[in-house]
């Protein structure tokens, strides 16, 4: 997180701003990018998503994965949103359902040296 410069050198970074303030960010990534972590070559892949506590619940995170999807949608071969989220994080993958996101069980993975169990979605276009 504390890469932005050198990361936006690769991605494209967003940023939420309300009254000045950041209140959520997250970055898109294409295939092949050293950020990728399951990008397929058709897709959109969302990482690092993340909206400030105090203003989760009011829509800035649906907000930004619609966005996201409509970058997509401008973006030639490519044919599909993905991202990864914590096998426990019940409120976001309750949103990426509610979005039309579909979990992908096959891709799942477990971040290397540890004991956590990330889970991928995609969104069609």
């Amino acid at each position: 997180m504390r890469k932005v410069a050198e990361r936006a050198a690769q991605t494209e970074i967003y940023v939420v701003r309300r009254a000045g303030e950041i209140i959520g960010s997250m970055t898109l990534i294409r295939a092949g990018s050293e950020y990728a972590d399951i990008a397929r070559a058709d897709e959109l892949e969302i990482r690092m998503l993340s909206v400030d506590p105090a203003v989760q619940r009011s829509g800035v995170g649906r907000f930004m994965v619609q966005a996201s999807i409509e970058r997509a949608r401008l973006l030639p071969g490519i044919n599909a949103v993905s991202l990864t989220t914590g096998s426990s994080w019940k409120t976001a993958r309750n949103l990426y359902e509610s979005m039309g996101f579909t979990h992908f069980p096959e891709r799942d993975w477990v971040v290397p040296n540890t004991e956590i169990k990330l889970v991928v979605y995609a969104y069609s276009l």
